[in-house]
């Protein structure tokens, strides 16, 4: 296990990884069969949009004469708290991932 998995491992049933939005995916992973190739290439597409969004919606407003401190760090904690949900997000899915690998070890 990578030092990533042990953390989310760690995680499990904090407010970082809910156990409602575990089984959430472990639904969406095994009922729906949506692969997690899939499930992860979305969530960095909505990531880079929304990050990218923000950073040009900032440079937008300081070329028109806003303040560069205010804007600036505005923009900091939108993409610091954007990107903490985001994490705690994907480590709830691995949390989701490995809870499935071990049914399906324990199954065969």
């Amino acid at each position: 296990m990578s030092a990533l998995d042990n953390f989310a491992r760690s995680q499990a049933d904090t407010p970082i990884c809910p156990r409602g939005a575990i089984n959430e995916y472990k639904r969406t992973l095994t009922k729906d069969g949506e692969p997690l190739p899939v499930i992860k290439s979305l969530k960095i597409i909505r990531s880079l949009v929304v990050n990218f969004g923000v950073m040009v919606i900032s440079v937008f407003f300081v070329a028109n004469g806003g303040d560069p401190t205010i804007i600036g760090a505005l923009a900091l904690l939108i993409l610091g708290a954007y990107n903490g949900l985001e994490i705690s997000d994907y480590l709830t899915l691995l949390n989701a991932v490995q809870e499935v690998q071990e049914q399906t070890e324990r199954e065969d």
